[in-house]
């Protein structure tokens, strides 16, 4: 069906409910942004996050500022003349990335007796196009954590390091204590509080078995999964000669921020009017997300299109600026982002 031709009343029809239509609206899992915007303003501070503020136009970038770690000057015995060296800070650009879907609406599209009325129509335009937007995110955010894992690692005792894939490799005799070595991995890599985990749904249903289980297991084994926080994806596929996969993270140690422009925020003009109109909608979908909206009005003939030959399409926008977030290291290519995977 295209264009809600079908959905005319030339015979008696009835519409689906909102439970029948789920099936058409299902969506991935947005577990890697869950995990990005469960951290929350953990990474900058409040008054560097002004600075997001300020930025007014898609071309402005933005810097954070840390504190870094002191280089070692060590000494073996005391002296009156010792001279050691100032501290220093290291900051790091946030880039922003803008998303967005596009789409339109025909004002007349639902002058024909149709089944659905306009607001039902645009209602379920912008769910559905707000859904396939979350989805590109969720793919965006996923590849950040592959492009940003750490590569380098201190050497296990248990298991082993890939130091040409960069991943921690846990061996399939292990598989029941997966979560428990890759703790003890993160605490040699002197990680030690609580842990976010990124995992397909080999490495989450090992851990739902063993959360729920618990005692129902021939030997409990619940209890390595205290501090670790687990989210499912299902586009994070396993590599050859592996049988799960995920992404360890030490908590807080990535985020994300947003930013629409200023106009959107404030919201102006119309969309019949030169330049049409800008204005700002929450996300449906519970993300704490607020979109940019931009329609314009142009003139159609949809006369077979389920509108009419004098008709007006209102073309819409809906986009997002984000910015992934990781904590800053002065070691090369050294990440809180670490990759880990269950071997054959």
């Amino acid at each position: 069906m295209a264009n809600y031709a079908d959905s005319r009343r030339n015979a008696l029809q009835w519409a689906m409910t909102d439970v029948m239509s789920m099936p058409e609206f299902k969506r991935k899992e947005d577990a890697t942004l869950k995990m990005f915007l469960a951290n929350g303003q953990t990474l900058i501070s409040s008054k560097e996050r002004e600075l997001i503020k300020i930025k007014k136009t898609d071309s402005d970038t933005v810097e954070a500022n840390i504190l870094i770690k002191p280089t070692t000057n060590a000494v073996t015995a005391r002296s009156y003349t010792h001279s050691g060296n100032i501290g220093d800070s290291d900051k790091a650009t946030i880039s922003f990335v803008t998303r967005g879907q596009i789409f339109k609406w025909s004002k007349k599209q639902a002058d024909r007796d149709s089944v659905f009325t306009l607001e039902q129509m645009k209602a379920k335009l912008f769910l559905g196009h707000i859904g396939l937007l979350l989805d590109t995110l969720e793919t965006y955010y996923l590849a950040y954590l592959s492009t940003n894992k750490s590569q380098v690692s201190a050497e296990p005792s248990l298991g082993s390091w890939d130091g040409t894939n960069y991943l921690y490799r846990v061996p399939n005799g292990d598989a029941d204590y997966f979560f428990q070595r890759t703790k003890g991995f993160m605490r040699e890599n002197y990680y030690k509080g609580a842990l976010q985990l990124v995992g397909n749904e080999a490495i989450i249903q090992r851990a739902e078995r063993l959360m729920n289980q618990g005692a129902g297991n021939s030997e409990n084994l619940a209890w390595q999964l205290s501090n670790i926080e687990p989210f499912v994806t299902t586009e994070l596929s396993n590599d050859d000669g592996y049988l799960g996969m995920a992404y360890v993270i030490p908590k807080g140690t990535v985020g994300l921020e947003q930013w629409i422009p200023d106009l959107n925020i404030k919201g102006d003009g119309h969309p019949n009017q030169l330049g049409g109109m800008y204005y700002s909608i929450p996300c449906p979908y519970g993300t704490g997300f607020t979109y940019a909206v931009h329609e314009i009005a142009v003139g159609a003939d949809n006369n077979g299109a389920a509108g009419e030959t004098q008709d007006v399409d209102v073309e819409v926008e809906i986009s997002i600026d984000t910015a992934p977030v990781k904590a800053i290291m002065t070691t090369s290519n050294a990440s809180p982002i670490f990759k880990a995977g269950l071997v054959v």
